[in-house]
This record gives C-alpha cells, structure tokens and sequence, in this order.
C-alpha cells in the first residue's frame, strides 16, 4: 500500500502544480473518447464471475468497466486479423 499511496500523492501533487495556460508537451496527443457516438452493452454474469474480473481489476488499478472493455475490444481486434 506504501507505493500505491505515494504515487497518488505524487499524482495530486503534480496536478496542483499543473497551470492549464501552458502548452501540453511535444508529442502528447489529447483524446476525447467520451465525446464519440457511443451505444451501452449489457451482460449477465454469476455472481463468482463478477467478483473474478471485479478482483482482477482491482489489482490492477482500473475501474472494471475499463479492464471489461479493453479485454473486448482486443479480442474484436484479434478475431478481424484472424478472418
């Protein structure tokens, strides 16, 4: 927890010295995914299924929706390579 907690303060940290005047550096591409036509997906799981991928993306810092979406779309990416 120790290296969780000091990269949050670090990250706080760096966005309070942040200044929104100034030019984003060379090479940043700036995104606005949420801001695309986009359409909500629906699906069951068990209980023990959510818990799983709910349990994997906390190790991993995500919000589950996140990890969820990213493990679709590679397999989408996968699947029109194979065809």
């Amino acid at each position: 927890m120790g290296t969780e907690h000091a990269a949050r303060a670090e990250a706080r940290r760096l966005e309070a010295e942040a200044a929104s005047e100034e030019p984003y550096p060379a090479g940043t591409t700036v995104s606005r995914p949420n801001q695309t036509t986009s359409r909500m997906f629906n699906l069951r799981l068990t209980d023990e299924q959510f818990a799983a991928i709910q349990d994997l993306a906390a190790q991993r810092h995500l919000p589950m929706s996140t990890m969820a979406r990213a493990w679709l779309l590679d397999r989408l990416e996968k699947e029109r390579h194979a065809s």
